[in-house]
């Protein structure tokens, strides 16, 4: 499979409180039909006042395993030109605060679907100076302990496998010039 369209980028100014929807869709061609993978990203920002500008940066990354000189076995980000089923990748969105005011502090909040045909990979989920939280409906958040789902009839507490979206609530404020980013990983099937 060969992945295309890997980065994006956004700019968006922000007024007050004001919610922005983003959608990106990321094609996988195979020899018989192609796959298309949904990503959705929920961002929201406010600014105390007039006008913050953030920039978004998405990026996926191929995780790879190797044995370095000394036979230690490391991992590595590499580019995700081409992947297979197996394979382990990792979202990143980067969030920069280009304006001239700060973003006010738990005002950025970024909600990120697991995409479909993929498995999220049990404490990959970060983000500094964020709360992590997990969904496994896509509408109400929890942490892990919290999370129920229903197999074979009876309720169970949910597994990573079950997750389907994840959202990080950046606690502090972002100050002008100030960056972060989030990301989480998962394996395709």
């Amino acid at each position: 499979m060969t992945l295309l369209n890997t980065d994006m980028k956004l700019r968006c100014f922000v007024n007050r409180m004001q919610s922005l929807r983003v959608s990106k869709d990321l094609l996988w061609q195979r020899a018989v039909r192609p796959l298309t993978i949904l990503l959705t990203a929920l961002f929201a920002f406010a600014a105390s006042a007039a006008e913050a500008q953030v920039r978004l940066e998405n990026t996926i990354k191929k995780v790879e395993t190797f044995v370095n000189e000394a036979g230690d076995v490391e991992r590595r980000l590499v580019d995700a030109n081409s992947v297979v089923p197996g394979d382990e990748l990792q979202y990143t969105v980067r969030f920069t605060n280009e304006g001239t005011l700060p973003v006010d502090a738990g005002t950025i909040v970024i909600t990120d679907t697991i995409p479909a045909h993929t498995e999220y990979l049990d404490g990959t989920a970060f983000g500094s100076g964020t709360e992590v939280q997990f969904s496994v409906d896509g509408e109400s958040f929890g942490q892990p302990t919290d999370l129920n789902v229903v197999k074979e009839g009876v309720e169970v507490l949910a597994s990573a496998g079950d997750y389907r979206s994840i959202r990080w609530t950046f606690a502090p404020a972002l100050e002008p010039g100030e960056a972060g980013h989030v990301s989480f990983n998962v394996r395709l099937k």
